[in-house]
């Protein structure tokens, strides 16, 4: 005889049935269990009464018996029925975590993601198209002066084919020296590990590499006048497992480097300890990424994940996906908010995605200015209702460095371009303001 296992989710009752009958298809002496889809609880449409004998399409667990006889179904076992509940308690509990993740706000599993053209305009206006790059450090520093200034020569031509270097008879010169390089041994301790089980190891060993490069730079016109002066300095520090997995962002950040290993979705650098060239590489392409923003307008992609939930904001996932970011700011600013603060702490994050999208695409520099202060407002209350949410930090980091940039060039009174104007006034053309 057919089994009935009664049990009760959200206040509803939920019915799984134990057939005792062989079902097609399937060895004989097994037993199944039948889970209804997600959402068909008793007194929803499409639940039946329990003479349905069809199996669902989904969730279905099967208890066999290896080889001997069938036994008789009227008889029963006990043993056998134990281990069919056990698989019964398996299949609610993926049945309730798959519930759970399709009702509540996150990144999931299998994350949407969003590639932004970050622009900056330059903060000088070069008064020709020629320029010289010059590096000096101490005398154990040429080798990291020569590859500065190639790394540096190569950052400041690459969006702007009119732009060349010329070391004889330059436009511009840029002179930067290098005023600190550090890259101490990497730093080993112990800790206790956080591993689980009978033979799990009781303490696990870490390695903190850490490093920083330090320069000051002016630019120069031909006849010497100073256009710009600044000090940069780039940094690395971040911790590493025994399996060389990254544990800087805590427990989340060890699980989603191991499961970025296991998949391939990232690259090597970002896995594992770096060595001391790959540091020292790091490092320089850092600091003349911030060296470049200060003389040519720059652009880099960013690759941005959206949070998801089913309803608004899947739908403006979907939107923003396909580049229509007004309508999707529009369809995140308009849904109606989570009572929770620390799950609409996700619509937050989005909303204030979809503000620093537009703040790129902006032609005027105003109008960028206003969108990269408001998505700076939505995530910082993003970051302040759900601290522990690490994909919530580098968005602010960076909107931080963008209006940093924007208000400097404000201060600097010099006529606001953007940064395909000035790109094209360079080249011969002209644009006007929207």
């Amino acid at each position: 005889m057919n089994r009935e296992v009664r049990l009760h989710f959200a206040g509803q009752p939920h019915k799984w049935i134990l057939y005792a009958q062989p079902i097609p298809g399937l060895a004989p002496g097994s037993r199944t269990c039948e889970l209804p889809p997600i959402g068909r609880a008793e007194n929803s449409p499409g639940w039946s009464p329990p003479r349905r004998t069809e199996p669902w399409v989904s969730g279905q667990c099967i208890v066999s018996r290896p080889g001997g006889p069938r036994r008789d179904p009227s008889s029963g076992s006990n043993h056998v029925h134990a281990i069919a509940l056990l698989h019964v308690a398996a299949c609610v509990a993926i049945w309730l975590l798959a519930t759970a993740a399709v009702r509540a706000q996150s990144f999931g599993t299998a994350k949407d993601k969003v590639t932004l053209l970050r622009k900056l305009p330059a903060l000088v206006h070069l008064p020709g198209d020629s320029i010289a790059v010059r590096v000096t450090g101490r005398n154990d520093q040429s080798e990291l002066a020569r590859d500065l200034q190639s790394m540096l020569e190569a950052e400041i031509t690459k969006d702007d084919p009119r732009l060349r270097i010329d070391e004889h008879a330059p436009s511009a010169i840029v002179t930067c020296r290098i005023t600190d390089f550090s890259h101490p041994q990497p730093t080993a301790t112990t800790r206790p590990s956080l591993a689980v089980g009978k033979n799990a190891a009781k303490t696990q060993s870490y390695l903190r590499v850490t490093g920083s490069l330090s320069i000051a730079f002016q630019t120069r016109s031909a006849g010497g006048a100073q256009l710009s002066s600044d000090n940069v300095t780039a940094k690395y520090d971040r911790e590493f497992d025994s399996s060389g997995n990254s544990v800087s962002e805590g427990v989340k950040g060890t699980v989603t480097s191991a499961w970025k290993r296991v998949t391939g979705g990232a690259a090597s650098e970002d896995l594992n300890p770096p060595t001391d060239a790959e540091l020292r590489a790091l490092l320089i392409n850092r600091a003349v990424e911030k060296i470049a923003a200060h003389i040519v307008n720059t652009s880099e992609t960013v690759e941005v994940y959206l949070a998801k939930q089913r309803g608004a904001l899947d739908e403006g996932d979907k939107q923003a996906i396909a580049g229509l970011w007004e309508r999707a700011l529009e369809t995140f600013e308009t849904a109606t908010p989570d009572p929770k603060p620390t799950e609409d702490a996700y619509r937050l994050y989005n909303t204030g995605v979809a503000y620093e999208a537009l703040a790129y695409k902006a032609e005027d520099p105003k109008a960028a200015m206003k969108y990269l202060d408001e998505a700076a407002i939505d995530y910082g209350k993003a970051i302040d209702s759900r601290p522990g949410e690490h994909y919530f930090l580098e968005p602010q980091r960076r909107i931080e460095e963008a209006i940093a940039h924007y208000k400097q060039l404000e201060e600097q009174g010099r006529p606001a371009h953007s940064a395909h104007s000035a790109t094209t006034h360079r080249a011969g053309g002209s644009t006007s303001p929207k």
